[in-house]
C-alpha cells in the first residue's frame, strides 16, 4: 500500500517531501484514499498553500458532523507534522469492494481503526443515484432508532477534498451471501441466518419515520405499480426460496478479505467467510495467493492449479512432471502395441510406469473425500481438488490407467468403497485399488434402448441359496482384459415391483461358469486393446447371495451413486484432452504453410484457435462448479450441474478437436497423432447427450413450476 513520497516545490524553491492526508476527529488519520488526477490535485494545492503560508496551521474544511477535517503533511514513515492533538499513525491499509459502485465504496484501516467510506463517483451525477447525503441521513436516522446499521460517523460535503462530497461509516465485519440458499451450511444454520435477516428487516421496516425525523423523506402517497410489481416479485421468491433449498444448493463466491501483499493472476477464489473487498486492478474472481491447507476444505471454488493447498499442489506438479518425463515419450510405442499381434496382452511399459506411480504417491487419486473421509483408500481429495489432476490425466489416452484412475474400474472401486461389506471389499475392493486386478460393468443390452436403465431386461432370480443371472451385454469395456477379474452386473430380481425397484446388482467373479464372450467390439475401427469392448452372453451364471450389492431393488440407486462421479472424471478428462488437442493444433499451424502463407495467418484458423480457447475455458468453468457443488451438498443436489456438463464437456471436446484435425488435414486422421482416437473416445461419450438435456430440461422445468 506504500509508495515513494512526492517531492513538492515550495516557495523559495525549498524541496519538502511528504504527502497530503485527511484526519477526521482526534484520532483518524486517513491516507491515498484514491488515485485519482484531480485528488492529485488538490493535495498539491493544499500542501502548497500549507508550506507556502498563505493559510497558517491547518485549514479546516466543516462538516456535518461538527469536528474539522485539518491538511497534515507527514512524512512516509507515518510521522505527523504538525497537527495538534493524538493522531493514530502507521501503515494504512485501503481497498476496494467491487459492490456499490454507483457511489465508490472503500475499506480503509489505519493502526486498530477500522472505516468504510463512500463518495460520490467522477463524472456526471445522478441525483436520485448519486445521493451520498441522503444514504447518510437515512442511515443515521436507523443507527437513532435502533436498527441494526452500520453508524455512520462523517459527512464531507466540500469537493475540493476527495473530488466529490463522501461520508464515512463504521466497518462492521461480516458475509454477504449472494445465493439466498447458501451452500455448504448446515440447516441450523440457515435457520439462525434467515431468523436475523427477519428479525433485523422488522426492526427496519417498523421504524417510525416521524419519530426519527424522516417524515419529508422521500415521495409520499399511492406506490408506484413498478414499485407493486418487484414487491410481488419479492414475495414470490421468498415463497420458493423452501423449495430452493433442497432441490439446489448453488455455488457462490466470497473474495479474499484484507489482503496483506500484491495479488497475482491467479484464477481461484474461496467459498468460505470473506469480504467481498478488493485491491484496484485485479479480477475481481482474483482473492488470494496464499494457500493454506484450510483452502483445501470442501468449501474451496478454485479455479486453477496455483489456489490448489500446498499439498495437492505438490501432487499435481509431480503428475505434470511424470507425465513429460514417462507418459508422452512412449505413447508412439503403447500405440504400436495396440496394433500389434500381442495387443491383448497388457503392455510391460505400462504395468513398469504404474509401478513408478505408485513409488511417486499419484496412485488412487480418484476417490473423493466424502466417500473415503478417513483416507483409508485413496489420497483424500476433493471432486473439485482432482478434476485438476484428472485434467492434466486426460490429455493421454494411456494416463488413467498408469495412475489406477482409468474407468470402469473407479466407478467399480467407488461403489465398492460406498456400498460394498466388509467381506466385498476384502475380496473386490483391495486388488483393485492395488492394481493386481481390473473390472467391468455390465448394463449395456442390444435388445433394449438402455440409455434408460429401466429397460434392462436381463434376469436374475433366486433359486437354492444362489442368484442366477441369465442376460446378454454387450459393449462392456474392460470384459476381454485378462486381468479382468470382477463383472459388475445389473438386471432384474423382481419385475413386478414398482418400476425403479425392479433392478439389482451383482458382483459376479469372471471365472464363473456360464459366461461366453462372443466377439470384440469396434469403435469405428479401434478394439481398444487389451480391454475392449465384448459382448457376452450370461447363462445360468449362479452367485452367492452375498455377491448382492445394497440388497434387492436397490440397482437404479447404486447406479445414480456410481455414475455421479464417474460420468464427471470422464468431463474432467476432457478439458485436458481438449487442451493437449488444442496445443497440438497451435504447434502445427505455425509449422505449415498454405496458399503461399503460414496457416498462423489464415483467419479462419485464427477464430478456430479463439474459439477452442473460449469454449474450453467455458467447459471447465463448469466442470469444476459442478465437483464444488458435489463437494459441499452431494451428488444428488449436484443433479442438475451434473447433467450440464455430461451435455457441455463431450460436445466442446468434440468441437474442438475436430478443428485440431481439420488443420493437421489427413495427418489427423491417422495413427501419427492421438487426434483420431481422442475424436472416438469422445464421440462415444456423446452417446448420451439427449439423455442429460432431457434431465437439464426436467429439473429446468421443475425448478420454475
Amino acid at each position: 500500500m506504500r509508495r515513494p513520497a512526492r517531492s513538492l516545490i515550495g516557495r523559495g524553491g525549498s524541496h519538502v517531501t511528504g504527502v497530503f492526508s485527511l484526519s477526521l476527529g482526534p484520532n483518524m488519520c486517513l491516507r491515498r484514499l484514491l488515485q485519482s488526477s484531480q485528488l492529485q490535485r488538490a493535495w498539491r494545492a493544499a500542501f502548497l498553500k500549507h508550506v507556502q503560508g498563505r493559510l497558517p496551521g491547518a485549514q479546516r474544511w466543516t462538516h456535518s458532523g461538527g469536528g474539522p477535517y485539518r491538511a497534515v503533511i507527514f512524512d512516509m514513515g507515518g510521522v505527523l507534522l504538525p497537527s495538534p492533538g493524538s493522531m493514530a499513525t502507521g501503515p494504512l491499509e485501503r481497498l476496494q469492494s467491487d459492490h456499490g459502485q454507483s457511489n465508490p465504496t472503500y475499506y480503509v484501516k489505519l493502526a486498530t481503526h477500522q472505516l468504510i467510506l463512500r463518495k460520490k463517483p467522477l463524472g456526471t451525477l445522478l441525483p436520485s443515484v448519486h445521493a451520498v447525503e441522503r444514504e447518510f441521513r437515512m442511515m443515521g436516522a436507523l443507527v437513532n432508532a435502533g436498527a441494526h446499521v452500520p453508524k455512520v460517523r462523517h459527512l464531507c460535503e466540500d469537493s475540493s477534498i476527495v473530488g466529490n462530497p463522501f461520508y464515512l461509516m463504521e466497518y462492521c465485519p461480516g458475509l454477504i451471501h449472494k445465493d439466498p440458499s447458501p451452500p455448504g451450511l448446515e440447516p441450523s444454520q440457515r435457520w439462525a441466518i434467515y431468523t436475523a435477516m427477519n428479525r433485523v428487516l422488522c426492526k427496519i421496516h417498523s421504524v417510525d419515520l416521524k419519530a426519527a425525523g424522516l417524515e419529508d423523506y422521500g415521495k409520499h402517497g399511492q406506490a408506484r405499480s413498478a414499485t407493486v410489481k418487484q414487491t410481488g416479485k419479492l414475495t414470490e421468491f421468498m415463497c420458493n426460496l423452501a423449495w430452493d433449498f433442497p432441490v439446489k444448493e448453488g455455488f457462490q463466491v466470497f473474495k479474499e478479505m484484507l489482503a496483506t501483499k500484491p495479488l497475482m493472476g491467479f484464477h481461484h477464489s474461496w467459498s468460505r467467510p470473506q469480504s467481498l473487498l478488493r485491491i484496484p486492478g485485479t479480477r475481481s474472481y482474483v482473492t488470494s495467493t496464499d494457500s493454506s491447507p484450510a483452502h483445501s476444505s470442501k468449501g474451496a471454488l478454485i479455479f486453477s492449479p496455483e489456489g490448489l493447498s500446498p499439498r495437492v499442489r505438490e501432487l499435481y506438479q509431480r503428475l505434470k512432471e511424470f507425465m513429460e518425463r514417462h507418459v508422452y515419450p512412449i505413447e508412439p510405442e503403447l500405440q504400436r502395441h495396440q496394433a500389434s499381434a500381442e495387443r491383448w496382452t497388457p503392455s510391460p511399459l505400462v504395468e513398469d510406469l504404474k509401478e513408478k506411480a505408485k513409488a511417486e504417491g499419484l496412485w488412487n487419486l480418484f476417490l473423493p473425500l466424502e466417500t473415503d473421509p478417513e483416507k483409508k483408500y485413496g489420497a483424500g481429495l476433493t471432486n473439485m481438488e482432482y478434476a485438476h489432476l484428472c485434467e492434466v490425466m486426460g490429455t493421454s489416452l494411456y494416463a488413467p490407467e498408469i495412475f489406477n484412475c482409468s474407468a470402469p474400474d473407479t466407478g467399480n472401486m467407488e461403489l465398492l468403497v460406498r456400498y460394498g461389506t466388509e467381506e466385498q471389499k476384502a475380496r473386490w475392493l483391495i486388488p483393485l485399488l492395488e492394481g493386481k486386478s481390473r473390472s467391468c460393468f455390465a448394463m449395456t443390452e442390444p435388445q433394449v434402448a438402455s440409455s434408460d436403465a429401466t429397460n434392462i431386461e436381463s434376469s436374475i432370480r433366486e433359486e437354492d441359496g444362489f442368484y442366477v443371472i441369465n442376460g446378454h451385454k454387450w459393449w462392456i469395456t474392460g470384459i476381454l482384459d485378462p486381468r479382468c477379474q470382477l463383472c459388475v452386473f445389473m438386471g432384474k430380481t423382481d419385475p413386478q415391483a414398482p418400476r425403479h425397484q425392479q433392478q439389482s446388482m451383482f458382483l459376479v467373479p469372471m471365472d464363473t461358469p456360464g459366461i461366453k464372450i462372443i466377439r470384440p467390439l469396434k469403435v469405428y475401427g479401434l478394439e481398444d486393446a487389451p480391454g475392449g469392448h465384448g459382448e457376452v452372453l450370461f447363462e445360468q451364471v449362479r452367485v452367492p447371495k452375498e455377491n448382492m450389492v445394497l440388497g434387492p431393488g436397490r440397482g437404479l440407486e447404486i447406479l445414480l451413486g456410481r455414475l455421479g462421479s464417474g460420468r464427471i472424471h470422464h468431463c474432467m478428462r476432457l478439458i485436458g484432452c481438449s487442451e493437449r488437442a488444442l496445443a497440438l493444433m497451435k504447434a502445427r499451424v505455425k509449422s505449415r504453410v498454405a496458399f503461399g502463407k503460414p496457416l498462423v495467418e489464415q483467419g479462419s484458423v485464427l477464430a478456430d484457435i479463439a474459439l477452442s480457447r473460449v469454449e474450453i475455458e467455458q467447459a471447465r468453468l463448469l466442470v469444476l462448479k459442478a465437483a464444488h457443488v458435489m463437494d459441499v451438498a452431494g451428488n444428488k443436489a449436484a443433479a442438475l450441474d451434473i447433467a450440464m456438463i455430461k451435455m457441455v464437456a463431450p460436445s466442446m471436446a468434440s468441437r474442438v478437436i475436430d478443428r485440431a484435425i481439420q488443420v493437421f488435414g489427413a495427418a489427423g486422421l491417422s495413427s501419427d497423432h492421438p487426434l483420431a482416437q481422442f475424436f472416438v473416445g469422445v464421440r462415444v461419450l456423446r452417446l448420451t447427450d439427449q439423455v442429460h438435456q432431457r434431465a437439464v430440461a426436467k429439473m429446468e422445468l421443475k425448478h420454475c413450476s
